[in-house]
Formats: structure tokens, sequence, C-alpha cells
């Protein structure tokens, strides 16, 4: 392909990523006005007014939220990421990133971080229902419609958390609230961990900063699937650690990825589709010949346990996702038809994944990079295509949103740091200015 025929192809991509983004936004609109029940609000995300879920606002947040974004900025220009040790690098990427996303959450006091812990259709609110957590789990089919929606929609798992730190006492809805935090720091670590085993500490730099200011952020410290999108990372990452060792070290590293990803299977249906993105990386690098079966065999044994643990105390996993299929197709989505969110889906992740993410997608040529970035994709697609998620993807697919926002390194340079800083200020620029227009569910 020629220079020009390049340059076309690219102002083709974006001019159709922007007409994607503008058709939701105006098909949803008339769509959202016809159909009430559908629950948008803001279409094509979701509002926590369903009738009109856009209202700007002015915060302190804003303002913190944005000067961070320029010290981050600053940063990039000045060369701090290609200087500084990798340890921190990690330590600032991760702690950037929680306070980036809890100061944009604090736009609306205390109760933007709280309403998603706190909401009767969330986890917390069924503790007061819920049995002692042995008939809980064994009970939990026969029993769903017991529980609120969310309940309804996710295995047992993270309601199970819930009591563990209720009969700690760490039971009400700041500690609720604080695990999303907390999952929210401890993700950038586990995806620069992941790079540096996979990829090499070059893109852990170039990665890095725009794991600060990415726009999914605002679905993180406000919703349970902050933890789920932590728990199946760190199951990448320390699968991918154990690329780089050996010995019983590795055997661990590699038994602690799989317990880690099939807890996740206990938290989220959505971690079947997950398990895409560990395949993608392994397959592609034992193609590399740098991992055996050993490595793989520890990694599902640790999922046939937790497993085996869920199964022996009596819930199916099956027969789990069956009766939430039910449950469903009897709720909001009967009334989402597939014309449009088969759209507006893929509006939501461009718009939650932000233009650095896009462009990245775009330039990217590094083929040990596009591998991690592919499971991301994979994943995302094979939930798209289930059709069981219409609507509400911008927090349903946070766990595949930063392994495919890795992309937005290909844009980052030791050289020319202006363009890199540049599209740094674009991600977080687009963060503040959707948190400062949309009142969201989460």
């Amino acid at each position: 392909m020629t220079a020009p025929q390049a340059r076309a192809a690219v102002a083709a991509a974006w001019c159709g990523g922007l007409a994607l983004i503008a058709v939701s936004v105006l098909w949803g609109r008339g769509y959202q006005s016809d159909r009430p029940q559908i629950f948008l609000g803001a279409a094509p995300l979701v509002g926590r007014d369903f009738r009109d879920g856009w209202d700007w606002r002015f915060g302190w947040g804003l303002v913190g939220a944005g000067l961070e974004a320029v010290v981050v900025v600053v940063s990039v220009v000045r060369g701090w990421w290609w200087h500084a040790r990798l340890r921190w690098i990690v330590a600032a990427s991760s702690t950037g990133a929680g306070a980036f996303a809890l100061l944009l959450a604090l736009t609306d006091g205390a109760d933007g971080v709280l309403y998603g812990a706190v909401h009767r259709t969330e986890y917390l609110s069924n503790l007061a229902i819920a049995p002692p957590a042995a008939e809980f789990v064994r009970t939990f089919v026969e029993r769903i419609d017991d529980y609120s929606v969310h309940v309804r929609g996710h295995p047992p798992g993270f309601v199970l958390a819930l009591k563990a730190m209720d009969d700690i006492g760490l039971g009400g809805e700041w500690p609720t609230a604080l695990l999303s935090v907390v999952a929210t720091i401890a993700l950038p670590a586990a995806l620069l961990v992941t790079l540096w085993s996979v990829v090499d500490a070059d893109c852990v730099r170039r990665v890095a900063p725009l794991l600060i200011v990415a726009p999914y952020l605002l679905w993180m410290v406000t919703s349970a699937d902050a933890v789920y999108t932590a728990v199946g990372a760190w199951g990448v990452a320390a699968c991918a650690v154990g690329l780089r060792i050996r010995g019983r070290r590795a055997a661990v590293a590699w038994l602690v990825g799989g317990l880690s990803l099939g807890w996740l299977l206990f938290l989220t249906y959505s971690g079947a589709v997950f398990l895409l993105l560990p395949i993608t990386i392994a397959a592609a690098v034992r193609r590399r010949g740098a991992t055996g079966m050993g490595g793989i065999g520890a990694t599902i044994l640790g999922a046939v346990v937790v497993t085996a643990a869920f199964t022996a105390a009596g819930f199916w996993w099956f027969a789990g996702a069956a009766e939430t299929r039910l449950q469903y197709w009897a709720g909001t989505a009967q009334f989402r038809t597939w014309t449009y969110f088969g759209l507006a889906n893929l509006a939501v992740a461009l718009i939650a994944m932000g233009p650095a993410t896009f462009a990245g997608l775009l330039r990217l040529r590094d083929r040990r990079v596009w591998v991690v970035v592919a499971g991301g994709l994979l994943a995302l697609l094979a939930s798209h295509l289930s059709q069981y998620t219409r609507a509400e993807v911008e927090r349903i697919w946070l766990p595949f949103y930063p392994w495919i926002a890795v992309a937005g390194g290909a844009l980052m340079s030791a050289s020319s740091r202006l363009a890199p800083a540049a599209w740094v200020g674009a991600q977080a620029a687009a963060a503040v200015v959707l948190q400062a227009a949309l009142v969201s569910k989460w």
C-alpha cells in the first residue's frame, strides 16, 4: 500500500468510527424516546435518568482530574517515562489511574463513588435476604428470583466475597465501594506486568501513561465490574510471569493464574469469553517455544480446583448460566433490538477506549503487542456476537477494554514527545468531558 493509500485508509477509518458514534447517538435518541423501557437515557450509553441521562455540571473532582492530566502530559513531554525505573512506572500508572478515576467519580461527591454500590439493584442490598454462604451457593439457582437484577445476572462469587467481608467486620457501603477503588489501582500493574513478560520493557514505558487517563476509568471505581476486571487481569499477569521464569516458581505462577481465572468464572459469566485472551497469548507464545504444556496444565488445574469447589458446594456453572439466560431474556433485553445494539455497542466501545486507542489500532505494527490486543478484541467480539450484551457494555466490557487500549502505545515515542503528549491529553480530555456531561448509572 502506498503512502497516499495508507492515509486515505486511515481517514476512512476515522470517518467510519465517528459516523458509527453519530448514528448511534441520533438513532438512539429517537429509539429511547419511542421505547423508554430500554432504559438508556444517554444513548448509546446508560444514564442514571433513563429519560435524559445527560446533565452538564461542574464539580471540583473535574478540576482535580484535569490537573492530574496536565501532570501526566508534562511528564510525557519531559520524557520521565523513558528514564524512570520500571517499578516506579508501574507504581505511578496504578496510583495515577486510581486517583484519576476517583476524582472523576467525586464530581458528584460521595454519591458518585457510592451509588454503584448501594443501589437496590446491586449486590450489597442482597446481604439482608441471602441465607448463610453454604446455603446461598447450594440454592442459588432455585432461589434466583429472590435476588436483585445484578445478582441474577451473575454467578454467586461476588456476593460470597461481600459476605466474607461482612463476617470480618468490613461490611457496608464504603468497604464495598473501596473494593472497586483497589481494583482500579491494581489493574494497570497487571497489564504492565503482562506486557513486560510477553513483549518488553519499552512497551511498558509506551503504554503506562495512557492507562492513567483512559476514558473507561469512568466506570471502574463505580461498579463491581472493576473487581472482575482486576481479577481477570492478574490471572493473565500471573500466567505471563510464568513465561519469564522457570522451575517451581513458574509452576506456582501458572497455578495462581489458573486459580484467578477460575475465580473469574464465578464472578461473571463473561469470564468464559475472557479466557480467549490468555488462550490467545499462550498459543502465540507457545509457537515461539517459550512455554510447555506443563505451565498450561498448571493453569487448567487451578481453574478446575475452583470449579470443583463450587460444584461440591452445590453450584453448577452451566445450570447458573442457563437460568441467567432465561432471566436475561425475560427482562429489559426483550425490548432491546439487536438491529440497534449491534451498532451501538461498538460505538460505546469506541467512546470508552478513547481516541488514542482507535488511532493506535490503526498504527500498531508490533506483532507481539498485537497478540495481546487481538486477545482482547476476540473476547469483546465474542461477547458482542453472543447478543447477551445489549447495552450497558461501558460496564460489562470493562475486562476487555484495557487490553485493547494497549494499542495506544503505538503512538508513543521517546524521540518525538509532543505528539505522544497530545494523545495522552486527548484521552484525558475525552474522559473529563464525558464525566462532566454524563450522569452514569454506575
